[in-house]
């Protein structure tokens, strides 16, 4: 096949989705987000439309909410936004409308668009017309099948490209991450157009190939979801038992209709597609540009976005130890200002009731209800002299688990209630992150904490590619091999 040949297929394809109503009724639905990320401005505290009205986010958040999370706050009462409240809301914007709007409701409407090609190639009268062409069957239907790419692909790159594009202009705001997800909506989008077009070769009918293909989506999802559950459960027990070697798993008989059904999904696992992975490997490619934490404690679920504002962290403090310690110089003679963050063992040091009672009684103050992160926490607030100068004292208590944490605040008393250094303590205590143990459990149970490039082969993600790839070989093989024995 010469080139003229390859650029006349090509362009037969390209003129194929220019000229289909679906993918013009998709293009146009798509760039209502893409104006809306130009016309609408995301700041650091409020957001402005259309460069003329202006509304906070605080305005949207019910009065009292989260006012105790810190120390005293220049405002009383107004809520102070978590630091990298912008950027998550923006992500979580972007991430709604690929993963919600474009891989489900897209991906649908587009099979449903295109499902057609291949049955009105075949069709009376138009197939005899098409073959008689110079061109050989097998690319008459790879080109039908790459047009379908073009369709999803065009439409892939306008949405996330015009939306990141608009988001970086209007609200200085770029993920470079979430340009990844043009690949994997072609990606996903390719595996299932493969099916439609083979079966539109054998049933020549553009509705059942639309019909058999939307309901391969979900039973190929939900099989491939019944197995992640079982391996997932498998790998989360065996690194349970892993952890505590001391502890001896009961034995246990499979049931010979379980040893089937596990057998039968691994099966299905390893032959069919593997659609659900697209969205994984996408989430993942983002996390590579996200910024790393200040600290995080897996065990505990506990994560330190950002250093206090002015702080550096001593690289030789340690969170179990004497804690983790960030200091900071002030005017001269105030000496250093300090934050700790400790975490002891509750076998140790007591229950947390019983630390508050031991501190109520040794400052001889009363505690302040509060919360970090959403969890209770009782915070003291004393003013202490030491060496002729008035220090000002904060300590939070609270708990995660059976562990105890305590965050301590140390600096010069004038110093440390300026409005700038109130904002930045607020700022800090809001910063620190607790995942919810019951969420933290059904994460570390998740097939999704186990999957990656360097996993074992059951959560691998080159293993899911490979024979994803495969898979859609083997169709169009069989696509083409049937359209190779019609006789017109």
């Amino acid at each position: 096949m010469n080139r003229f040949t390859l650029k006349g297929l090509f362009l037969d394809a390209l003129y194929q989705v220019l000229d289909n109503l679906g993918f013009r009724i998709l293009l146009i639905l798509f760039l209502v987000p893409v104006a809306m990320s130009f016309l609408v401005s995301f700041g650091e505290q409020e957001v402005s439309f259309l460069w003329a009205w202006d509304l906070r986010y605080v305005d949207l958040i019910p009065d009292g909410f989260g006012s105790g999370s810190g120390g005293a706050m220049p405002n009383p009462g107004e809520y102070q936004l978590p630091p990298g409240f912008r950027d998550s809301l923006l992500q979580t914007i972007a991430t709604t409308l690929i993963d919600q709007v474009a891989d489900k409701f897209g991906l649908v409407f587009g099979i449903a668009a295109i499902s057609f090609y291949v049955p009105q190639m075949l069709e009376r009268g138009a197939a005899d017309v098409v073959f008689s062409k110079p061109v050989s069957r097998m690319a008459l239907f790879l080109s039908r099948y790459v047009a379908g790419l073009i369709f999803v692909g065009v439409l892939a790159l306008v949405l996330v490209g015009g939306t990141s594009l608009g988001l970086a202009v209007s609200s200085q705001y770029f993920d470079p991450g979430l340009l990844w997800s043009i690949v994997t909506l072609v990606y996903g989008f390719a595996i299932f157009h493969a099916i439609s077009c083979t079966i539109g070769v054998f049933t020549r009918n553009s509705i059942a190939s639309i019909l058999l293909t939307l309901v391969f989506m979900p039973v190929n999802c939900g099989l491939h979801k019944g197995w992640e559950s079982i391996v997932a459960s498998e790998r989360q027990e065996a690194d349970y038992y892993a952890r505590h070697p001391d502890k001896t798993p009961a034995i246990e008989e499979d049931s010979a209709a379980y040893a089937t059904l596990r057998t039968g999904l691994t099966v299905y696992h390893v032959l069919a597609p593997k659609s659900r992975d697209a969205t994984r490997i996408a989430q993942g490619w983002r996390k590579g540009f996200e910024p790393i934490a200040e600290f995080r404690d897996e065990d505990l679920g506990l994560e330190v976005l950002e250093p206090p504002a002015g702080f550096r962290r001593e690289p030789r403090s340690s969170f179990e130890g004497d804690g983790l310690e960030w200091l900071a110089a002030v005017p001269e003679g105030s000496g250093e200002a300090r934050w700790t963050l400790r975490s002891q063992d509750m076998e140790v040091i007591g229950t947390r009731s019983s630390l508050v009672k031991k501190l109520r009684k040794e400052l001889s103050v009363d505690p302040v209800r509060s919360d970090i992160s959403g969890r209770y926490t009782d915070r003291f607030e004393w003013v202490e002299d030491r060496g002729g100068e008035k220090r000002l004292r904060r300590r939070w208590v609270f708990q995660i688990n059976s562990r105890i944490l305590t965050l301590d605040y140390d600096a010069e008393a004038t110093w440390a209630r300026t409005p700038e250094q109130e904002t930045a303590a607020q700022k800090f205590v809001a910063s620190i992150q607790i995942e919810d143990a019951l969420a933290q459990q059904m994460s570390q149970a998740d097939y999704d904490s186990f999957f990656g490039w360097t996993a074992p082969w059951q959560f691998n993600a080159w293993f899911s590619v490979g024979t994803t790839i495969a898979f859609i070989v083997a169709v169009l093989a069989l696509g083409i091999a049937k359209l190779k024995r019609i006789d017109f």
